[in-house]
């Protein structure tokens, strides 16, 4: 059992089994290879909702209890005038038709068939608002378009108040057994007869947008992106290595590791799970990264071994020694990093975390099983550039050295000033905006939909009745709460059933303002209802609106476009006037696929802090088991986690706005910075224990052995994460620009405060 500790042991046993360690590689490669094909993309957005969260228990019990809420917007914008033109309603009453037989939908709301209600005495008429529009003449327009404003369900919700934008919302309910696919089938069929009326109508201004548009496209985007943005990640990786280290065997080498620990983690992803979301274009690219470092540590000791005395298997033999125990430290503290994400309420981060874990550890069996021993069969030239690296190292070395008091300082000093600022970080997610402009027009569509007509940040309440909810009584609350949130500058518009209710009476009344109120008798209301569901054309019922036992109702307020911190105080203060104004748990929270965006950005980030808070201990456990040292293993949580405090500090200099994906990236980054101190360490613990030199010596063999070489990987690592600013997804945009400032940050910090730290503890305690 002891051999199989002792890296040297370790180290002569795979040179001695070259052949067989090779083997070995390309049969585990082979096997995980299958699971590739078993990967599957997952456009659904609910992967994201937090699990276990009353937000996202409440979203899906009204999913559950009423209609889906899953829908593509169509807008239909004129820039003079107003729509109530022959022209522009026969559009609209044809599109409407032409969106009735689109796959997989559900219910279609417009103009054209929004329920308008009239009557003749006792009798109650409901009929299509549009019916053959191409032939009205100009004073049927006329009456049209004043009817509608006073249409309370309809004006500002389906037609904007200027009369220049109506809109046409399909709602889906497609049977999910193959999301993408059903998907791709129905938005083909209505992008089809879109830009058909595009082309017969190109004045007018025909947008899509809606949750189930943006879900249709993802995969295909993520499909057309993969095979640009890996392989340029890759290219731009191994020429800064081939630049920094000046060998093609070296970047030869890195590239097949790369090759192989990306293969065989995302065909293991595929046995494991199988479905993958839009985040997880990253996965790939941080396996490629983090591979290359591996590869660099290897190669820069290769190279500082290999002279004319030392052939190509004694230096990579060397190499070995000195590399097995930090390679394999660093691949498990970097995996406990990641598997930190599994402490995170949504499955795509979690899918992201293990994924990088997987590969993290087989870029290390891969660099030592398969690349060491190929490496060592070949007469390889001593790296042009090794003088260079060690002489910039030592120099480097030598300043840390001796300025170490003033650096034990002035780092801290500047770290802390910076981290004052982490306070002014706020957190925002917004869906309708994931995608860049550069790709798709899906966020400038949702904006030109909110600034003309508003309904793209939809909130829903269910509210409860002791009875049934045509109870007059139930109803009159119904109504304040609807008049309430009415009244809230930053609601446009209140779909409820007590303005239904209140419109039937009215218009029972021949149409007199007075009679605008909730009917007074239990059993008149009741009828009411009933006669008015009974007359509703197929598939424009209230079962989106009204429970199927008739004790619950959804009411749907369209909010103007909000930032998380603003709908936040929104939500807060419908709250605080549900609890002090309406019936004991009467109101539900206001849910959504927006609202939980909104409001779920705290608490993931509460839940990442909690899951860094763990993973920094394991990781400081760790590292004081392997080194066998309480001192040292708690001074490497210091250079650990003072990166990330930094890098938040900075980021709430240069955006202060913390998306999802640059809150894991407290995780992530430190999995990653902490390859940075381990390596650095393992070099001085090596220098003091084997070679017996003081603290000032053993820091500057640390600096000669393993500088250079954290220098290369962080810009390798910087300029591979730099290649996904050109994804689609914009959340990465912020991972991706946090971990290259953490990066830069614990760079600095090892190279600098973490030498200082050593001397002086060392002489302090020594």
């Amino acid at each position: 059992m002891k051999k199989l500790l002792n890296a040297n042991y370790l180290a002569e046993t795979i040179i001695r089994y070259r052949p067989l360690c090779i083997i070995i590689s390309l049969l585990i490669l082979a096997g995980l290879a299958q699971g590739l094909s078993k990967i599957n993309f997952n456009p659904d957005i609910n992967v994201f909702f937090p699990e276990n969260d009353t937000l996202t228990t409440s979203h899906l019990k009204i999913e559950d209890t009423y209609s889906s809420m899953d829908n593509a917007v169509i807008g239909i914008g004129v820039k003079e005038g107003t729509v109530f033109t022959n022209e522009i309603l026969s559009l609209i009453e044809d599109l409407t038709e032409k969106a009735w037989k689109t796959p997989h939908s559900l219910r279609i709301d417009s103009l054209s068939n929004y329920s308008y209600v009239s009557a003749d005495g006792d009798d109650l008429y409901i009929e299509p608002f549009l019916e053959g529009s191409s032939t009205y003449d100009l004073k049927t327009l006329k009456e049209k378009e004043l009817i509608i404003e006073g249409e309370e369900l309809a004006y500002g919700a389906i037609i904007s108040k200027d009369k220049k934008t109506s809109l046409i919302n399909i709602v889906f309910d497609p049977p999910r057994k193959d999301i993408e696919s059903e998907y791709q089938e129905s938005l083909n069929y209505v992008l089809g007869f879109l830009e058909e009326a595009r082309k017969n109508h190109p004045e007018v201004d025909l947008i899509i947008s809606g949750i189930v548009y943006m879900e249709y496209q993802s995969p295909m985007l993520l499909k057309a992106q993969m095979p640009k943005l890996m392989p340029a990640a890759i290219l731009v990786i191994l020429l800064t290595l081939f630049l920094l280290l000046r060998s093609l065997v070296a970047v030869a080498g890195s590239f097949l590791v790369i090759i192989v620990s990306v293969a065989s983690a995302m065909g293991s992803i595929g046995f494991l799970s199988g479905d993958i979301a839009q985040p997880f274009i990253m996965v790939p690219i941080l396996i490629a990264t983090l591979a290359v470092a591996d590869c660099v540590h290897l190669f820069t000791l290769y190279f500082q071994n290999l002279d004319s005395s030392r052939k190509s298997k004694e230096a990579m033999l060397e190499s070995l020694k000195l590399n097995l125990q930090p390679l394999f430290l660093t691949s498990l503290t970097t995996a406990i990093g990641f598997l930190s994400l599994n402490l995170a309420p949504v499955e795509p981060l979690r899918g992201i975390g293990n994924g990088v874990a997987i590969g993290v550890f087989l870029a290390f069996m891969f660099t030592v099983l398969l690349l060491a021993p190929i490496v060592s069969y070949f007469n390889v030239k001593q790296s042009k550039n090794i003088s260079f690296q060690k002489n910039f190292a030592r120099k480097l070395g030598r300043f840390s050295i001796k300025n170490y008091k003033r650096l034990l300082v002035i780092v801290p000093v500047i770290s802390c000033f910076l981290m004052a600022f982490i306070p002014l970080n706020k957190t925002n997610d917004n869906p309708l905006e994931f995608y860049s402009e550069r790709y798709t027009t899906t966020a400038a569509d949702s904006k030109w939909i909110s600034q003309r007509i508003g309904g793209t940040f939809p909130v829903s309440y269910e509210l409860n009745s002791q009875s049934t909810v045509s109870d007059p009584e139930f109803l009159r609350e119904v109504d304040k709460f609807s008049e309430w949130l009415d009244s809230n500058e930053e609601v446009l518009h209140v779909s409820s059933l007590s303005k239904i209710m209140k419109n039937l009476n009215k218009t029972l009344h021949g149409k007199q303002e007075k009679w605008n109120v909730i009917p007074t008798e239990s059993d008149l209301s009741a009828q009411y209802l009933f006669f008015y569901e009974m007359s509703l054309p197929y598939g424009l019922d209230l079962t989106n609106s009204i429970s199927q036992n008739k004790e619950s109702i959804k009411l749907v307020a369209s909010l103007k476009e909000l930032g998380s911190l603003e709908y936040r105080e929104f939500a807060k203060r419908v709250k605080n006037y549900a609890s002090e104004n309406m019936p004991k748990d009467m109101v539900s929270i206001g849910t959504g696929i927006r609202p939980i965006f909104a409001l779920m950005s705290n608490m993931l980030i509460t839940q990442l802090t909690y899951a860094l808070g763990i993973g920094i201990v394991l990781i400081t456990a760790t590292i004081i088991l392997f080194f066998r040292s309480l001192r040292y293993g708690m001074l490497t949580s210091v250079t650990n986690l003072l990166p990330i405090g930094v890098a938040f500090g900075i980021w709430a200099i240069v955006s202060g706005e913390i998306s999802m994906l640059v809150g894991i990236g407290m995780g992530t980054t430190l999995g990653i910075i902490v390859d940075f101190t381990v390596h650095f360490l393992s070099k001085y613990l090596h220098a003091r224990r084997q070679k017996n030199l003081s603290a000032e010596k053993a820091v500057e063999y640390a600096f000669e052995t393993v500088g250079f070489a954290l220098i290369i990987t962080s810009f390798s690592l910087i300029l591979g994460f730099l290649v996904l600013l050109q994804a689609f997804f914009i959340p990465i945009h912020g991972f991706v620009l946090f971990s290259s400032l953490a990066f830069i940050s614990a760079l600095i910090i090892d190279l600098l405060l973490f030498p200082a730290l050593l001397i002086t503890w060392d002489k302090r305690y020594s």
